[in-house]
C-alpha cells in the first residue's frame, strides 16, 4: 500500500505510540545515538514499529544494513554476512525479523557475529525472548518492549493519513463516521500497519463529492483482518480449544484450534497452550502426552504451514482423546499455598553431609523414612489412565503413613 511508504517515519522520534523508547531522554534513544550496543532485541506485537525502528537505527548510524527474516533464512545466510562484513572494515547492522524462529545452532552463529565485532545485531520478535532465545544470546542483548498502538497513537496516524489522502487524491476535506472509525481502531488490534491499510482501502471504497471524500469504513475490516476476528476472540478461541481438549471433545478442539490458525494467530502461541494443556489437563494420566505435544511443535516448526496443519490436527485430536487428570497441577497449587504459610527446613539426614539417611536400594528400592519434617500430602493421584498405577503403587508403599484419596 502506498500510504505505508508515504507515512514512514523519517526519524525515531516520529514513531508513534512508543514515547517510552523514542521521546526525551529515553534510554533506547540514548543507546542508539551513542552506538554503544552489541545487540538489541525488540519485542512487541505486529505493526508497532519494530522493523521501522531497526531501519532508522541503521540510517542514523550510517553503516551497512543487512536484513534477514528468520523463517526464510538459514545458517548459510549468517555466514555470508560475516564474510561480507569483513571487507567493510567497520561494523554493520544485521536485522533479523521474527528472531525467535532461529534454532539454537543459528543463534550460536549470531554469537560469532556479535563477539567477533563483525556486526551489531538487532532482532525483532513477537514472542517473549525468555522462551525462545538461548541464554548466551540474551545475556549479550538489551531487550526493549514495544507496545501495541493505543487510541492516541492511532489518532495520530489518522491525522497523518488525512493529510496524505488530501494530497494524493486532490481533496480538501476528508470525513469519516465516528462509529466506523472507532470500530476500525478496535479491529486494528493495535497494529498500525493494518490500520493504515484499512484507511487506504476506505478511500477507494469512499464516496467523492466535489473536493471532499467520505471514507467507506463499513465492512472494510473484512478485506484486511479476515472477518470479525479481534483480540477478545483470540483469547476466547484459545479458551474454547483448551476447554474442548479438557472435555475430551476432539472435534470441537480441532474446530477452535483451526480457527485460531486461520485467523493468523502465531502458531507458537497456540502450541504453547497445547504444551501447557498436556501437563495441566492430562498430566500423569498419560505422561507421554507432553512429549508428544513437544515433538509435534518441533515437527510443525520444521515443516511450516500449510502442511504443518496436518501435524497440528494430529496433536489436537490426540490430546483431546487422552485420559485426563489435573492432580499434578492441583499439587502445584497446594505446595505453593503451603510455602506461603510455612518455611520448611531440610531434615538432617537429607542434607549434604548429614547422617541417618537410609539408601532405598539397600532395601529393594524403597524404605519408609521421613523426607520432610512433617507428613505431607500434596499429590493425590487419580484413577485415570496411567496415573491409576501411580495411585496403586503409592498407596501400597506408604500404607499407614500417608492417606491417598
Amino acid at each position: 500500500m502506498r500510504i505505508l511508504e508515504a507515512l514512514r517515519p523519517k526519524g525515531l522520534e516520529d514513531i508513534v505510540g512508543q514515547d517510552h523508547l523514542f521521546k526525551g531522554d529515553a534510554l533506547f534513544l540514548k543507546l542508539v545515538k551513542s552506538g554503544n550496543f552489541d545487540s538489541l532485541i525488540l519485542i512487541g506485537p505486529p505493526g508497532c514499529g519494530k522493523t521501522t525502528a531497526a531501519e532508522l537505527v541503521g540510517e542514523y548510524l550510517a553503516i551497512p544494513f543487512f536484513r534477514l527474516h528468520a523463517s526464510t533464512s538459514g545458517s548459510s545466510d549468517i555466514k555470508n554476512i560475516i564474510e561480507s562484513t569483513k571487507h567493510y572494515g567497520r561494523e554493520a547492522i544485521v536485522f533479523i525479523d521474527e528472531l525467535h524462529r532461529f534454532n539454537k545452532t543459528q543463534q550460536d552463529l549470531l554469537l560469532k557475529v556479535i563477539d567477533g565485532r563483525h556486526a551489531k545485531l538487532i532482532g525483532a520478535s513477537t514472542e517473549n525472548p525468555y522462551f525462545n532465545l538461548t541464554q548466551p544470546l540474551r545475556s549479550r542483548s538489551f531487550v526493549f518492549e514495544f507496545n501495541p498502538l493505543g487510541d492516541r497513537a492511532l489518532d495520530q496516524l489518522y491525522e497523518k493519513a488525512v493529510s496524505y489522502i488530501k494530497e494524493s487524491y486532490g481533496v480538501e476535506e476528508v470525513t469519516a463516521d465516528d462509529e466506523g472509525l472507532t470500530k476500525l481502531k478496535r479491529v486494528s488490534l493495535g497494529d498500525g500497519r493494518r490500520f493504515l491499510n484499512m484507511l487506504e482501502l476506505s478511500v477507494i471504497k469512499g464516496v467523492f463529492s466535489g473536493r471532499s471524500v467520505t471514507l467507506g469504513l463499513q465492512g472494510i475490516e473484512d478485506y484486511v483482518t479476515g472477518g470479525s476476528y479481534d483480540t477478545d476472540e483470540h483469547y476466547d478461541l484459545l479458551s474454547a480449544m483448551i476447554k474442548s481438549i479438557r472435555g475430551s471433545d476432539p472435534d470441537a478442539a480441532l474446530l477452535w484450534g483451526m480457527k485460531l490458525m486461520e485467523s493468523g494467530v502465531a502458531p507458537e502461541t497456540v502450541f504453547r497452550r497445547l504444551l501447557i494443556s498436556a501437563s495441566e489437563d492430562i498430566g500423569n494420566a498419560y505422561p507421554d502426552a507432553l512429549e508428544f505435544a513437544n515433538a509435534s511443535y518441533q515437527a510443525f516448526t520444521n515443516v511450516g504451514r500449510p502442511e504443518g496443519d496436518i501435524i497440528f490436527a494430529q496433536a489436537v485430536t490426540y490430546l483431546a482423546s487422552c485420559p485426563k487428570s489435573n492432580r499434578s497441577y492441583m499439587a502445584l497449587h497446594k505446595v505453593k499455598n503451603y510455602l506461603q504459610a510455612h518455611n520448611p527446613k531440610v531434615p538432617d539426614h537429607l542434607r549434604s553431609g548429614g547422617s541417618g539417611y537410609v539408601y532405598p536400594f539397600d532395601h529393594g528400592s524403597f524404605v519408609k523414612q521421613d523426607y520432610a519434617e512433617e507428613t505431607l500430602n500434596f499429590y493425590n493421584p487419580s484413577e485415570q489412565g496411567f496415573e491409576a498405577k501411580f495411585a496403586e503403587r503409592l498407596k501400597r508403599l506408604w500404607d499407614g503413613v500417608k492417606k491417598y484419596e
